[in-house]
């Protein structure tokens, strides 16, 4: 990775003392992984706003390194999310995707589907003008089947509730379950046209709710909790 360019979407980004900034993303040839800019004292000048949650960017890697990190030269934005980060709303997504992607990924190897899956989406995010509350929503039910976590969804549920150990719908309301309105909307999810979005009449307490439902199948099946921090954000904004 230290002698060619790469792609890399940010997922986060933090000062490190005074000397840098650790950025972490996701890469399109190295998967997962945390990288090292000098921004501090006789470094040269680099644009720091450009290292915003979502930001896809093509990067210059240094020969030197910084622990286990890659250090980064240069680097440059790919594309022009100006929606996405004078958007509250979308900004609030941003961060969402930026967290569940970093909590869920682990691997430090090239998956070409799932990076343009994710390039793909940011680039849906930044153009979506209808709809845009349940924008994450349809995310995560589309993310959960890259992951190989792909539910089975029938072409009817029949009032059937989904459950979380089969990952199918089934019969009766015992075991490890979706709610009723939850089951409902995953199923809505799966087959509704992304440009359709702002037909679904979804309250803040039922995306809420829906969130907080998948959330507890992917702990299931990936075999560790995953607490997301962002959702009071989500909640905040998306609240009405």
């Amino acid at each position: 990775m230290a002698d060619a360019h790469f792609k890399m979407v940010v997922l986060h980004s933090f000062r490190h003392k005074e000397s840098g900034v650790i950025v972490k993303g996701y890469s399109d040839v190295g998967g997962m992984g945390a990288f090292y800019l000098k921004s501090g004292a006789g470094s040269r000048k680099h644009n720091l706003s450009i290292l915003h949650p979502l930001a896809v960017i093509q990067v210059m890697p240094s020969t030197h390194r910084f622990g286990e990190m890659v250090g980064i030269k240069e680097f440059e934005s790919l594309l022009k999310l100006s929606s996405i980060r004078g958007n509250v709303s979308k900004m609030a997504i941003a961060l969402f995707l930026s967290e569940i992607i970093t909590k869920t990924i682990r691997e430090i190897e090239p998956n070409p589907g799932m990076f343009g899956f994710v390039e793909q989406s940011i680039q849906e995010l930044e153009g979506c003008t209808e709809g845009v509350a349940n924008f994450h929503l349809l995310f995560l039910v589309k993310y959960i089947g890259m992951l190989g976590y792909l539910p089975e969804i029938p072409e009817e549920t029949k009032g059937m509730l989904f459950d979380i150990n089969s990952a199918g719908y089934t019969a009766g309301n015992t075991g490890n379950r979706f709610g009723k309105e939850e089951s409902r909307l995953l199923w809505s999810l799966y087959r509704i046209p992304p440009a359709n979005l702002g037909s679904l009449r979804i309250s803040g307490e039922q995306r809420t709710k829906f969130l907080a439902e998948v959330l507890r199948y992917l702990s299931y099946h990936t075999g560790h909790d995953i607490h997301i921090d962002s959702l009071g954000v989500l909640h905040e904004v998306f609240s009405k």
